[in-house]
């Protein structure tokens, strides 16, 4: 088919020229009108069974996700008036500029009626412990003397009249037990002791929580949310005190414009760097078809990406570059085999089988990653396959009638012998030994933060909060669903119950004690008025003692008044009342398929990482109940990426030998072919373990790439050895091996951690490959199949 392909094109070139260039347009076309997929979940299993992706989406719903942190911070703790007053400033101007709201601290005392509120919800909240104290206070006349002292002085100030209501209702101050229950709210453990404000324990940083719609994946809004923030900053703040962004969405913005970045470079990078290395080592104007040919498929395989998947992940898009590397094998085994002289018919007779065999195993080898459970590296699958095909196509079709005919020294040289290397041998497999020492150490590594961008900015605004209001961003979840608001506060108030009989050192922020199912509430209450029928001649002596000090005798009915009425039902609505609504909503998730969830942070602190683990167990077994702990998140990730990694070596190589299997049905041929892929493999997992470095969601496809273009060396070499004279196959393979290089090499300069490690690996797999193949295959077969004959099958 390609001898009738050649000779039709001859008599008919601009026809092929007309047609490659409409495919050259469409391709762009398609390439520039992609949009490429900037978020995370395309490294995230979505295989049946697996809970990864499911504890992600759960994650997103975290109290905290889509809040943003702004910590202002002075140098000196004698600079809190300006600190205070520069965030009240910014809080005001933030909810203008963003028409949303911003805390600047813990509810008590936010608004006038918290704390009746607070007085009228003591029945239904009130505890064994709460009732100790209030006897405590009950107890002592020497005690109650004193608190009426402070009562009487209260209403001698000017704002006593203000607070003449209030004392009178709750004399013994029982609000406090109350707002006591508060602190369960609070999830900053390095909050200080003022009242209405996060201050840390030094003075001299304060904390504002910018609460936003924005989802963090969203790059758009996370660009315009972040500028808001940023131009309200410098429009309020002192220059004394400096501001620190911490959110989510700024990671959003960084990994978009990190890998934005990535893809101009990389894509600059690797194409200077192939065609430097065509104008140095090729020196013909021609060579400059090597490199756009396989260049313009990029844009096809993009598309066929988009086909199949519903988004393009920007990581798949800078992948196209190591195809440049890849794809440019075809094409330059089709420069050197028709310029070396002779009849170009007969070149590319000759060359069609090997070049079909090191597409199809490369091809079958990248299939494999159909496969996985990570939508990210089933895209790698479809834009590899498709940029394989198309390449090797143009480089059989078109690329013939672009190279011209041999010249010189290069067709002169075309019967040069096969140098053997037997000492290079010896050395390669020193070297193969000493490296697979080191895959033992070989490590795979799960953790999601990783592969996001870290900048210096986002490193130290993440280190200055968990250093400041402590770690809680990195507390387990626990979600606590049900069909209604009740029915969650229902398993909630389970969870709270297991986590306090575990006596561990474990703190829980949860709603449980101030949303306490209607049956906990009403045995508070029970126990309330069991406890005041008991304790009635206490509180007549307080009476006596309040007269005794000037009080009438009517000064507190109101306090029995409201010993004797029904106490309120505490849900949502009565905490809107007392201005906690904002407090509560967000620990409540609503947007669910189904019912409502209560989320709960669990900070497990020294308990031990077994203790933590039985703890979750137990929890998960609370029906309603989903435990996300992120540790274990990133540890189950890592398993299924070692599962992933595993299961796709094996394949792949099935694949590979089986291929060659049929297409040398030779072991001897096979074996050799597989060298440079044994090479590859062991140096790459032996230098990565010697150097620490471990595999994630992304560079584990450098197994593959060492599979696919490793088999291509040994394909290539086996027939120059096999042929005994050759179409400058060994320098053609130490090209292609080159562009590869130039390829991953340019994802090496990616600032992307997923991109630049994908470059690393395969750079020591591509090395070690193409060094087995120059050298130590043509040895090996010297010795091995010197007494084949020359004229067997390729």
């Amino acid at each position: 088919m390609i001898s009738v392909l050649f000779n039709y094109f001859q008599g008919h070139r601009r026809l092929l020229f007309v047609v490659y260039g409409l495919f050259v347009v469409v391709s762009f076309a398609l390439l520039m009108r992609l949009t490429p997929q900037e978020t995370i979940d395309a490294m995230l299993p979505d295989a049946t069974g697996s809970t990864v992706r499911d504890d992600f989406t759960w994650l997103q719903r975290a109290p905290f996700a889509r809040k943003v942190f702004i910590d202002l911070e002075v140098s000196d703790p004698q600079q809190q008036a300006i600190l205070k007053a520069g965030g009240k400033a910014l809080a005001v101007a933030l909810e203008e500029r963003l028409q949303t709201t911003v805390t600047d601290g813990p509810p008590i005392q936010q608004q006038a009626t918290l704390l009746t509120h607070l007085s009228e919800a003591l029945p239904r909240l009130v505890t064994e412990e709460d009732l100790q104290v209030i006897a405590k206070r009950l107890a002592d006349d020497a005690i109650m003397t004193e608190r009426l002292v402070q009562i009487k002085s209260q209403l001698m100030t000017p704002q006593g009249w203000w607070t003449k209501g209030q004392l009178q209702r709750d004399p013994l101050q029982l609000w406090q037990l109350s707002a006591g229950h508060l602190r369960d709210l609070n999830p900053f453990a390095g909050a200080g002791g003022e009242h209405g404000a996060f201050v840390s324990r030094d003075g001299r940083h304060r904390l504002l929580m910018v609460d936003t719609t924005v989802e963090i994946g969203d790059v758009t809004a996370s660009r315009r949310l972040l500028s808001e923030i940023d131009t309200a900053i410098l429009e309020t703040l002192p220059p004394e005190v400096t501001a620190t962004v911490v959110s989510g969405h700024r990671y959003t913005v960084a990994n978009a414009d990190t890998v934005q970045r990535d893809i101009r470079v990389v894509f600059s990078v690797a194409s200077v760097a192939i065609l430097l290395i065509f104008m140095v080592l090729l020196r013909n104007v021609r060579a400059l078809w090597v490199f756009f040919l396989p260049a313009s498929v990029l844009g096809i395989a993009a598309f066929m990406v988009t086909v199949w998947f519903p988004q393009l992940s920007g990581i798949t898009l800078g992948f196209g570059a190591v195809l440049l590397g890849i794809t440019v094998d075809f094409t330059l085994h089709v420069f050197f085999a028709l310029r070396s002289g002779g009849a170009p018919l007969g070149a590319l007779q000759r060359l069609t089988r090997p070049l079909v065999g090191s597409a199809l195993t490369s091809f079958m080898a990248f299939s494999v990653l159909l496969y996985s459970t990570l939508p990210g590296q089933r895209q790698l699958a479809v834009f590899s396959m498709t940029a394989i095909a198309a390449a090797l196509l143009l480089a059989l079709v078109v690329m013939p009638h672009l190279c011209g005919i041999a010249s010189g020294a290069m067709a002169r040289s075309r019967h040069e012998a096969v140098r053997h290397h037997p000492r290079a041998a010896w050395i390669w497999l020193v070297v193969v030994m000493v490296a697979a020492f080191g895959c033992s150490r070989l490590t795979f590594d799960g953790d999601l933060r990783r592969l996001s961008v870290q900048t210096a900015a986002l490193s130290h605004g993440e280190a200055l909060m968990k250093q400041v209001w402590g770690d809680v961003r990195s507390r387990t979840l626990i979600f606590s669903q049900g069909n209604t608001e009740h029915d969650a506060l229902a398993v909630n108030a389970r969870v709270a119950e297991l986590i306090a009989s575990q006596q561990s050192s474990a703190s829980l922020v949860s709603l449980a004690t101030l949303l306490p199912t209607e049956q906990h509430q009403q045995q508070s209450l029970f126990r309330w008025q069991d406890f005041w029928q008991q304790h009635q001649p206490q509180w007549q002596r307080f009476c006596e003692l309040a007269q005794q000090q000037g009080f009438s005798a009517t000064a507190f009915e109101s306090f029995d008044t409201a010993l004797s009425q029904p106490s309120p039902l505490l849900n949502l609505p009565f905490w809107q009342q007392a201005g906690l609504g904002t407090v509560i909503e967000g620990l409540l998730v609503t947007d669910l398929p189904q019912g409502t969830a209560v989320v709960s942070l669990l900070d497990t602190g020294k308990a031990g990482e077994k203790r933590a683990l039985e703890l979750d167990s137990r929890l998960e077994q609370i029906p309603g109940v989903v435990v996300v702990d992120q540790s274990q998140f990133r540890q189950q990730l890592s398993a299924q990426v070692g599962h992933d990694f595993i299961t796709f070596i094996l394949r792949a190589m099935a694949v590979v030998v089986v291929v060659l299997a049929v297409w040398y049905r030779r072991l001897s041929r096979m074996v050799l072919a597989l060298l440079p892929v044994l090479g590859g493999l062991v140096v790459m997992f032996g230098v990565m373990g010697w150097l620490g470095l471990a595999f994630n969601l992304f560079n584990v496809i450098a197994a593959i790439l060492i599979i696919g273009l490793g088999v291509d060396y040994g394909i290539f070499m086996v027939n120059r050895c096999q042929y005994g004279s050759g179409m400058h196959t060994d320098k053609a393979v130490l090209v292609s091996a080159l562009t590869t290089l130039a390829g991953f090499g340019s994802l090496a300069l990616a600032r992307h951690p997923a991109m630049s490690s994908m470059g690393l690996t395969v750079l020591f797999g591509i090395s070690a490959a193409v060094l087995t193949a120059l050298l130590v295959v043509p040895t090996v077969y010297a010795h091995w199949c010197s007494t084949s004959p020359k004229g067997g099958s390729s």
